[in-house]
């Protein structure tokens, strides 16, 4: 059995690493995107980078159908897709007549999800999630776990207190901020206003902040600006907070007892699972209560890190009954 990854953000350039390292035997493709390339390196992975990250609507299915082309040629000799939403994975597989599955924790992201989900034989989820969120996908058949996928890779980690001292940081001095996905296709507001309050704030209270931008338009002007990744767990780890306007390093840093602040604009069904597993997660979206609950997260700091389900097991072997 060999399957095909399909890697996209760095999050799943981690789980598509982990999942080797665990004994599956796949192929990791990934696309020109933020952060990518390198967190495969950090793991020192084999990959074959395809295509480019398109932006608009119209980028998005011309680039699309390019990498598609690609990957059906890499795909003729393998037996599927095991993958986060690929669009292009999953059609190409579909094409050949074979088999995908999708791990998912964005019932959000319609577009990407309307594209894999009902042609893929499974769909793996956190528990956190309801199915009735995933129904409008029309999803074949769902395993669902105790956990959240971030937890694979953060109950692993061993930080390293190296990669902060790099970049001339402090223990506890610095908060990390993440920029929302504004070029996503599902991403439909503007949050640059409540974005510079944030970073305005935390500068106000006498913090560095480290930025970890996904696009080259959202760089921070006076503050470190990653463009080439470091170990974003390290970062976390040692911050004094995480802000980010999606979930994934929101996620990481409240798993490993570090505060985090998401001003994400909708209510996220993973952030009231850790709120309650007792994980420093904070959500907010007007500037005066995401500024409140900034103050307030950096006021009680850090907690002892929560112990969750770790999905690996469960994808691998569900990987070997469908392949």
């Amino acid at each position: 059995m060999k399957v095909l990854f399909d890697a996209l953000t760095p999050k799943q350039a981690r789980i598509a690493s982990l999942l080797r390292l665990e004994g599956l035997d796949v192929v990791i493709t990934c696309r020109e995107y933020y952060h990518v390339r390198d967190m495969l390196e950090l793991y020192g992975m084999r990959y074959v980078c395809i295509g480019k990250y398109g932006e608009t609507p119209y980028e998005k299915l011309v680039e699309g159908l390019h990498r598609q082309l690609k990957l059906a040629e890499l795909m003729r000799d393998l037996d599927g897709v095991v993958s986060f939403p690929s669009p292009d994975a999953v059609r190409v597989a579909f094409g050949l007549g074979k088999k995908s599955i999708v791990l998912n924790d964005t019932p959000h992201a319609f577009h990407a999800n309307s594209l894999t989900i009902p042609l893929s034989e499974y769909l793996i989820a956190p528990a956190a999630i309801p199915l009735d969120a995933w129904r409008p996908y029309c999803p074949k058949k769902v395993e669902t776990f105790d956990g959240l996928f971030e937890y694979m890779w953060v109950s692993r980690h061993k930080p390293s207190i190296e990669t902060i001292r790099r970049l001339g940081l402090e223990p506890g001095r610095y908060v990390v901020f993440r920029p929302e996905e504004a070029k996503a296709a599902y991403y439909r507001w503007d949050n640059s206003a409540l974005r510079r309050k944030l970073v305005d704030t935390a500068r106000s209270l006498g913090y560095v902040v480290v930025n970890v931008p996904r696009y080259g338009d959202q760089m921070i002007e006076n503050a470190i600006n990653l463009t080439k990744a470091v170990d974003h767990l390290d970062l976390a780890y040692y911050a004094a907070a995480v802000i980010t306007g999606g979930m994934t390093m929101a996620t990481e840093a409240a798993l490993m007892g570090t505060p985090a602040l998401s001003y994400f604009p909708e209510p996220l069904y993973i952030d009231t699972y850790l709120a309650a597993k007792g994980a420093p997660l904070y959500r907010c979206r007007e500037v005066d209560e995401c500024i409140n609950k900034l103050k307030t997260a950096l006021e009680n700091g850090r907690v002892e890190p929560v112990r969750l389900e770790d999905p690996t097991k469960l994808i691998i072997k569900v990987a070997e009954s469908v392949f």
